[in-house]
C-alpha cells in the first residue's frame, strides 16, 4: 500500500509535470491559434487554459491557505499574450512542487490530508486529500478540452496521462541521469 504522504505528493507533481508539458505545447501556437475561437465551451485555446490557470490558482490558496504570490491581471485582455499566461503559471506550478515537498513528511502530510478546507464554489468542506485528488482531477478535465482543440488546429500535444507520468518515473537511469563515480 502507497503511503499517503508519497500519494499526494506525486500526484501534485504529476499535474506539474503535465501542465508543464500542456504550456511547452501550447507555445508552438501562433498567435491566431491560440485566440482562435472555436466552438467549444470556453471558445479557444486561450479561454481553456485561463480557466485551467484559474482554477490551480484557486486550489492551490484553498489547499496552501496562502496566497499565490500573484495578484489579479491589471486587465482581463492580459492573457492574450500567451507569454504572460506561462509565466504566472510557472508561479502556481513552482507552488505546488513547494507543497507537494513540504507532504513528504508523513505526519504533517497527515496532519495535512485530514484539514478541512472550505470550497466556495461547491458550499461545502472537504478533507484537504479530496482537495489535492480534485485539484488534479480538474486539471486532467481541462487538459482533455485542450487535446482536442489542439486537434483541431493540427497539432500534437504531448502526452501526459498519468501512465506517462508514472512510466517516465519508472525509466531506467540513461547515462546522462547517472552520478558521477
Amino acid at each position: 500500500m502507497i503511503r499517503l504522504e508519497t500519494y499526494l505528493a506525486t500526484h501534485l507533481r504529476y499535474t506539474v509535470w503535465a501542465t508543464r508539458r500542456i504550456l511547452a505545447s501550447v507555445g508552438g501556437l501562433s498567435k491566431e491559434e491560440y485566440l482562435q475561437s472555436l466552438a467549444a465551451g470556453c471558445a479557444s485555446v486561450r479561454g481553456i487554459l485561463e480557466q485551467m490557470f484559474r482554477a490551480d490558482w484557486a486550489w492551490y490558496e484553498l489547499l496552501a491557505g496562502e496566497p499565490s504570490g500573484l495578484s489579479e491581471p491589471p486587465d482581463p485582455d492580459y492573457y492574450i499574450e500567451f507569454g504572460h499566461l506561462e509565466t504566472d503559471y510557472h508561479v502556481i506550478l513552482a507552488r505546488y512542487e513547494q507543497l507537494a515537498g513540504f507532504l513528504h513528511d508523513p505526519e504533517l502530510a497527515t496532519y495535512f490530508a485530514q484539514s478541512q478546507v472550505y470550497v466556495p464554489w461547491l458550499g461545502a468542506r472537504l478533507p484537504k486529500w479530496q482537495g489535492v485528488l480534485s485539484a488534479v482531477n480538474q486539471a486532467a478535465h481541462f487538459r482533455g478540452q485542450l487535446f482536442g482543440l489542439m486537434r483541431q488546429l493540427g497539432h500534437q500535444t504531448a502526452q501526459t496521462a498519468l501512465a506517462d507520468y508514472f512510466a517516465e518515473l519508472g525509466r531506467p537511469l540513461s547515462r546522462a541521469d547517472r552520478p558521477e563515480k
